[in-house]
């Protein structure tokens, strides 16, 4: 009987474990539905072709979510040594960083993979490389290849690197690694391959699908190994450069004649435009971007966000010639509102659209929700002038607070045509994702705007405008202004601008440089200065920037703004 009794309750407790099993695989699979691994959230940006102009470029901007485990890492030539002392150099200040990358992606499960060219045999009893080596596929090998892709056809070369690229006077190039910097750590899960036929083999057996590259150089390694940009995109790979986190060869004695690091904004550019996208380290530190201590060249943030007056093509182009006079240049972009993609104006936000992929309505409006954003803010650490170019904005707190901060420091400031409404969304912005981001703790559910911008910092008073005229809006300097210093090679001239309405202004520190008329009506004043570092004009229609005098104006702007910010 009690043989009974034990068996009884041994089996009643059989079942009630059983059951406590049963209720925690229930609980774990609801959490995994509930709360599953985070994507990455990757901000790409690329240069596309514009829908309004042949042969012009729009520098645009999106968002993409990876799942980490289809995500790689592939680490380009980061030598012990390099032939030229100065690419030594610069490879062991980026290290330190690179490896903090490198350790917050692994940890969030991307595959690292070590690249150090002509190193295999240090290597050869490593876990990673005996793994590499099990990998093979004949198609994934034939496209191995870093020569030159269909889409650079025909595309000018940004530097002359056809002396080495070297600044070191009278070295000459010679096999000087044996390994990968110390500084970088490898782990046993990390992958050890030169050869894009073993990790494009490697990627495809494992569901990799995303791909990112850093290291050196960008001119020659980094875009022409066989594990490089190119191969990857022949691979049909998701591939971008991480721009922060490479360097190229370029001798500043060759054309085009610029800062070394201005030859590799040139560079990051041709990337951009006829390779792939690009990313920054922010993805995954949160911090701002990398920047050699040796680059000290003035920088300038533009921010944009607007789908009018083409900024997104006017501004890249005029940054490009900034580089070209030692000036890197930063965007923080927005993506384009989509009221109607069949409007000319919208034309371009159709082709930014189009060019990622996100859908379009057959009746030529956007099917996905209007964003309300602005990405890689980070760059007004580090700017020594902001570019504002933005309309009708509202943004996550965090970001408005960025920008705050940055005009609380007092630094340069120039903002154009729809600035003087940049952050007046007209009406609340809920949050994206609605209820589910309004649940965070202490977040607000609706989006920060700041519509006393124009008051507060430009001191301007935007009231609309006046109609739209064929005969345009003539421009004119304000008596006893000619010989303003903003006003070097500026004569009056006609802008196919319409007149904005803001008299009177709403400072007391205005002067006034550059008026606007239309018949019947007022002048308006288009120019001012609010103070010594901020200016603001309501200028910069596409076609302003065809315009001498405007140009003119732009350049004479720039220069005063980086050089106040030096007193």
């Amino acid at each position: 009987m009690n043989r009974i009794r034990r068996f009884l309750k041994m089996k009643q407790v059989i079942k009630l474990s059983m059951t406590a099993v049963a209720l925690s695989m229930l609980v774990n699979m609801a959490m995994a539905k509930t709360d599953p691994v985070p994507p990455l959230r990757i901000s790409v940006q690329q240069r596309i072709p514009s829908n309004l102009e042949e042969g012009a470029w729009i520098v645009a901007s999106r968002i993409e979510n990876w799942k980490a485990a289809e995500t790689a890492i592939i680490v380009c030539d980061m030598w012990d040594k390099h032939w030229c002392d100065d690419a030594t150099a610069r490879v062991a200040e980026m290290a330190p960083v690179m490896n903090e990358v490198l350790t917050i992606a692994r940890e969030k499960g991307v595959k690292i993979v070590h690249a150090p060219s002509e190193c295999m045999e240090y290597y050869a009893g490593y876990p990673g490389r005996k793994e590499a080596k099990k990998y093979k596929d004949r198609q994934i090998a034939a496209l191995a290849d870093g020569s030159e892709l269909p889409s650079e056809k025909g595309a000018a070369w940004p530097v002359d690197q056809s002396d080495g690229g070297c600044e070191n006077r009278g070295l000459e190039s010679h096999h000087a690694w044996t390994k990968q910097i110390d500084a970088l750590t490898v782990k046993p899960e990390d992958l050890i391959s030169d050869s894009g036929a073993e990790t494009g083999a490697y990627f495809r057996k494992k569901g990799i699908k995303n791909v990112i590259l850093m290291g050196v150089h960008t001119n020659m390694c980094v875009i022409g190994r066989s594990f490089g940009l190119r191969a990857m995109k022949r691979m049909g790979m998701n591939v971008v450069l991480m721009r922060d986190m490479t360097d190229l060869m370029y001798n500043h004695e060759k054309a085009p004649f610029v800062d070394h690091f201005s030859g590799l904004d040139l560079m990051l550019e041709y990337i951009e435009t006829y390779v792939c996208p690009t990313i920054v380290s922010t993805d995954f530190t949160g911090r701002k971007q990398f920047k050699f201590k040796g680059d000290k060249r003035p920088r300038v943030a533009f921010l944009t966000a607007e789908s009018e007056y083409r900024a997104n093509q006017r501004l890249a182009e005029f940054a490009r010639e900034l580089v070209l006079k030692n000036i890197h240049c930063d965007f923080a972009l927005g993506i384009p509102l989509m009221a109607d993609a069949k409007k000319d104006a919208d034309a371009d936000a159709k082709a930014e659209y189009a060019a990622f992929g996100m859908p379009i309505d057959t009746d030529g409006k956007t099917a996905v929700p209007t964003r309300h954003n602005l990405e890689n803010l980070q760059i007004l650490k580090d700017a020594d002038l902001a570019v504002f170019f933005i309309r009708r904005r509202a943004l996550e707190p965090e970001k408005m607070q960025a920008i705050r901060d940055y005009v609380a420091s007092g630094r340069p400031i120039l903002a154009l045509r729809t600035a003087s409404h940049a952050f007046d969304a007209k009406g609340n912005v809920p949050r994206e994702g609605g209820g589910i981001e309004a649940a965070r703790e202490n977040a607000s559910d609706m989006l920060a705007q700041w519509p006393e911008f124009d008051e507060q910092v430009l001191g301007g008073n935007y009231q609309g405008h006046y109609g739209h005229l064929n005969t345009g809006t003539d421009i004119t300097i304000v008596p006893g202004m000619e010989n303003h210093p903003l006003l070097r090679g500026v004569t009056p001239f006609n802008s196919p601008n319409w007149l904005y309405r803001n008299r009177p202004l709403r400072t007391g520190k205005a002067q006034i440089l550059l008026l606007g008329s239309n018949p019947g009506v007022p002048d308006e004043p288009v120019m001012w200065m609010n103070g010594k570092n901020v200016i603001y004009t309501s200028l910069g229609h596409w076609d302003d920037w065809k315009i001498e005098s405007f140009r003119n104006l732009m350049f004479n702007t720039f220069d005063y703004l980086l050089q106040e910010n030096k007193k």
